[in-house]
């Protein structure tokens, strides 16, 4: 297995490697201390099976390096580790194409299980934040029941559920693209949420989509 560590801290840097070797015994990793140390990185070797990231990090702006990240490495799981566990950061992170968000607070078995998780193909957000998100979503939901929803309604949060773009969507069930945005637009408001990410994890919750769909 072979991992990068985009960090610009040597001594969290050496502790997260003491942790990781627990994960594969032909563990291979290589670090970077910026975003643009990282891009080189890519440019010499593309067989990562995992890339970590800090967000703050000097020069480029953490969200900027992880849009890049995902474009030079589009198959690898690209995770967060951050002081910051700000849920709209976090949201944001994940909107963006992170596999998951962990934080430097977080303990060693916290932080494997994570990435095992990760790594199996699953996407890992603070427990915090899931509470929080799962809080918000029930106290705006009381009024708009996921009953609400139409059958169409349901097919369409499937697929937004599996990651799918409203363009994909609109090819898999035969509809106007404008009508898939406001089937969406719909869902968000139902399910008392303000974004996608939001309304999967509303979904998986309620059991209108099965985990493996999500």
């Amino acid at each position: 297995m072979k991992i990068m560590i985009v960090d610009d801290h040597p001594m969290f840097r050496d502790a997260i490697m003491q942790t990781l070797e627990q994960l594969d015994d032909t563990l291979h990793w290589c670090h970077a201390g910026s975003c643009e140390e990282a891009f080189s990185l890519c440019e010499e070797q593309r067989d990562f099976d995992l890339v970590l990231l800090d967000l703050d990090l000097p020069g480029m702006d953490g969200l900027t390096g992880l849009n890049e990240m995902r474009q030079r490495l589009p198959t690898t799981p690209v995770v967060i580790l951050s002081a910051t566990d700000d849920r709209d950061y976090v949201m944001r992170a994940i909107e963006q194409g992170a596999k998951g968000y962990i934080p430097k607070s977080s303990s060693g078995e916290v932080l494997l299980n994570a990435l095992r998780l990760i790594l199996s193909g699953g996407v890992y957000l603070p427990m915090a934040v899931l509470d929080g998100v799962y809080a918000t979503a029930a106290a705006n939901a009381e009024d708009t029941p996921s009953t609400r929803l139409t059958p169409r309604q349901i097919e369409v949060l499937n697929l937004l559920s599996q990651g799918k773009m409203n363009k994909e969507i609109s090819n898999a069930l035969g509809m106007a693209e404008n009508t898939v945005r406001v089937h969406v637009r719909a869902i968000l408001d139902s399910l008392g949420v303000s974004n996608r990410t939001e309304a999967a994890l509303r979904a998986m919750q309620l059991g209108l989509v099965t985990e493996s769909e999500g």
